[in-house]
């Protein structure tokens, strides 16, 4: 009995051994497995229940083709300045990682040129993962008591329409969900789980050798399924067609939180907007010949990346919500100037390159000047805006950046 508590005693330290090594040696020789996008975090907060970032983060984000070297979060918990001291007009800014932007430096996403264009403040509450369910909570929850002027809510079709369904909502997630029952909506907030996701996170964050394993564990998993093109289409891409099966219950629940949305934002007197994401789906110029390509997938004959766009538009109709869709200035813009794939995108992923936040947000500030939702007597700030829409993609990246964006480099936000 002795010999085997002394084996199991050497194990144990062995175990104990190994483990502090490695933790040394991750944290001495730092590798991509434990810099690669995982440097940002995320928290839900207990008295919301709702998921931001951690707060006063100062950190990077890292992908296989760029380098964001600048990632900077508020003492609130999002991507955006101190709101201690705010003026008088505010733009808040609501959607998941396309408004997050991870993909662009402090002063080259979204929120950051709205408010450089329109001088005002412009709060920026994207949070990667978020679906209408997620920001109609958010709203009610935190946004208004920032007391906002116009809420801008953008909508990517490629996965918040599943996003709010719990059956359509992908394993394993803690976000909020919903479903239909006897024709009420019912929320799911699963709390419960929450704390020891939580948990999990610190683990990640302060131990590299957890963070490693994860890492080559979601990178090196056997997943045919995920890894091999195969004949079937992505759950996801089933956004760009006709509602089957649980989707016209996903869809339903959609237009329920941007209706309620809606009338949250009238009781606060605020305008609410609702634009679509450009995606890169509808920026190709043959989708069905790009699925063909990047998953080796037929698409079938239904198969129609505008269609969630039609939707989109009619619910906000139905709503009385303001809908703006950029996508056919991008489209002009995309061969005007000849632009190459990945065309608003990055080459190894799908997120608005800098030119892309810096074009969206002079279309916004447009919109909203001509349509007088922001009063202006500066008629010159409508023609810089203007001028630079006509801007050519190397005069707003700079021919270093486009070089490495379009012509297959790795884009350094810090090489400037």
């Amino acid at each position: 009995m002795k010999k085997v508590r002394l084996v199991l005693l050497a194990a144990v330290f062995v175990v104990l051994l190994t483990a502090v090594l490695a933790e040394v040696l991750l944290r001495l020789f730092p590798s991509w497995y434990t810099d690669y996008g995982n440097n940002i975090y995320y928290r839900y907060t207990e008295d919301k229940n709702i998921l931001t970032l951690e707060p006063n983060q100062d950190t990077s984000s890292s992908h296989a083709c760029y380098n964001i070297s600048k990632i900077k979060t508020n003492s609130a918990g999002y991507r955006s300045y101190e709101w201690d001291k705010l003026g008088r007009f505010r733009i808040a800014v609501l959607g998941d990682s396309f408004v997050e932007a991870r993909q662009a430096a402090e002063d080259a996403h979204f929120s950051a040129v709205l408010r450089g264009l329109l001088a005002v403040d412009v709060l920026n509450f994207g949070v990667s993962g978020y679906g209408t369910i997620h920001e109609y909570l958010q709203y009610v929850r935190d946004v208004r008591s920032f007391k906002p002027n116009v809420v801008i809510l953008f909508f990517c079709t490629f996965n918040d329409v599943n996003g709010n369904s719990c059956k359509l909502m992908a394993d394993g997630s803690l976000l909020s969900c919903a479903r239909m029952e006897n024709g009420a909506v019912v929320i799911d907030e699963k709390k419960g789980k929450k704390k020891f996701k939580t948990l999990i996170n610190y683990l990640y964050r302060y131990y590299k050798t957890a963070l490693f394993l994860k890492t080559v564990y979601l990178q090196h998993r056997v997943d045919p399924g995920a890894r091999e093109k195969t004949n079937v289409l992505p759950e996801d891409y089933y956004s760009y067609m006709p509602p089957k099966g649980d989707w016209p219950e996903a869809w339903a629940l959609t237009e329920h939180f941007l209706a309620e949305l809606k009338k949250e934002t009238e009781k606060d007197n605020a305008t609410l907007i609702v634009i679509p994401v450009v995606e890169y789906i509808r920026m190709v110029r043959n989708p069905a010949l790009e699925l063909r390509k990047a998953l080796g997938v037929e698409a079938p004959k239904e198969f129609d990346p505008e269609l969630p766009v039609r939707r989109l538009h009619e619910i906000a109709a139905r709503n009385n919500i303001i809908f703006y869709n950029p996508e056919p200035f991008f489209r002009r813009y995309r061969d005007a100037h000849n632009l190459p794939p990945p065309y608003f995108s990055y080459r190894c992923e799908g997120h608005w390159n800098p030119m892309t936040h810096f074009l969206m947000a002079n279309m916004a500030a447009q919109y909203l000047i001509k349509n007088g939702i922001i009063a202006t007597d500066d008629n010159t700030a409508l023609a810089a805006i203007e001028n630079n829409l006509r801007r050519s993609p190397v005069e707003i990246l700079g021919e270093p950046a486009y070089k490495e964006i379009y012509e297959g480099g790795f884009y350094n936000s810090t090489v400037r």
